[in-house]
């Protein structure tokens, strides 16, 4: 299948002098196909937005090639590149007093002629991006008036208007609530599939882009970009050694980051997976560390009604993860006493 996208070798970056100019990543080669869903992912100032801007021809390149449908980006017109490849920035349009109908039917102005009016089948297109994106509802609303959620719908039905094969994002859920990130993640995962276009957007939310994406990209400041699967990138070790730090690391078992410490009682966990999951969460909270030797001498069994501990031939039972965490640290404290 031919490529949407392709880069070829290409250098990132904004000169640093007349004479001089420094990559902010190695080169980068790699393909982008119809029905990809692509996170970009890493630290602030890794460069990121400046790589989607490249992408996008907003900004150019410092080296290497970017081939839009096998033909070199600066081939197009600026009016070509807009049937190909929409973007969606951080910023809002100056005018927060545009409908929200208006600002999606911008996305039409590409296919539209020199008096830029729409016909009948732009304006059902408009229609159908606000329907596509659930914001039917904010016709005749103000940007002004919008939450930060609607807002970002609203930019991303004006994309999907434009009717471009290629969609870039730059940090879309950067200003929403959790719930909100969750629902952009949908929204988009759903316009992959019913769109069959491609969709590329940076993020910091690594652990929502891990249950979310297709396909992973990482960057790191002078560091190679690692592309792949979320799941291979966790278990080959990319995602700590792309993102750990000191005092913090990604837990690969508990699919977020946590404190690294150096000192606490071990403790290992088995059994029902939900209560497991946030019994581990209280542990840790309380300065317990985590282990997966099951010989481990501090143990704990969970159940859906119950939790059994077993510490030194004892055993003893609670009803809550409260009361567990209570009972470890009692017997931690019994411990250090005696010794």
């Amino acid at each position: 299948m031919t490529p949407i996208l392709e880069l070829q070798s290409l250098e990132i970056g904004y000169p640093a002098s007349k004479d001089s100019q420094h990559a902010l990543v190695p080169a980068v080669s790699l393909e982008v196909h119809q029905g990809d869903f692509i996170a970009l992912s890493g630290a602030n100032g890794t460069g990121k937005s400046t790589l989607l801007k490249t992408i996008a021809g907003i900004i150019p390149s410092l080296d290497g090639k970017i081939l839009l449908h096998s033909k070199p980006l600066q081939s197009y017109s600026a009016a070509e590149k807009a049937l190909l490849v929409s973007i969606v920035l951080t910023e809002y349009p100056e005018d927060q007093f545009l409908h929200a109908e208006d600002v999606v039917a911008m996305g039409r102005y590409p296919h539209i002629g020199f008096w830029g009016i729409m016909s009948a089948s732009d304006r059902h297109i408009v229609a159908q991006s606000m329907e596509s994106c659930g914001i039917s509802h904010l016709k005749g609303r103000r940007l002004v008036s919008l939450s930060d959620g609607e807002r970002q719908k609203t930019m991303i039905a004006k994309a999907l208007a434009q009717d471009s094969p290629l969609i870039i994002l730059d940090e879309p859920s950067a200003f929403l609530d959790y719930p909100g990130k969750i629902e952009l993640m949908q929204l988009l995962k759903q316009l992959v599939k019913t769109s069959n276009k491609a969709i590329i957007f940076s993020s910091h939310d690594l652990d929502l882009v891990l249950r979310s994406v297709d396909q992973l990209w990482l960057m790191a400041k002078g560091q190679p970009l690692v592309t792949g699967k979320p799941e291979e990138l966790v278990l080959s070790g990319q995602i700590n050694r792309y993102f750990d730090r000191d005092g913090l690391s990604f837990d690969p078992l508990l699919g977020h980051f946590i404190p690294e410490r150096k000192k606490g009682w071990m403790v290992y966990v088995n059994g029902h997976h939900l209560h497991a999951k946030w019994l581990n969460n209280s542990l840790l909270r309380h300065g317990f560390l985590l282990s997966a030797n099951p010989d481990e001498e501090l143990h704990v069994a969970c159940e859906t009604e119950t939790f059994t501990i077993k510490y030194k031939g004892k055993a003893y039972i609670c009803s809550t993860i409260d009361s567990v965490t209570d009972k470890l640290m009692q017997l931690c404290a019994n411990e250090i006493s005696s010794s």
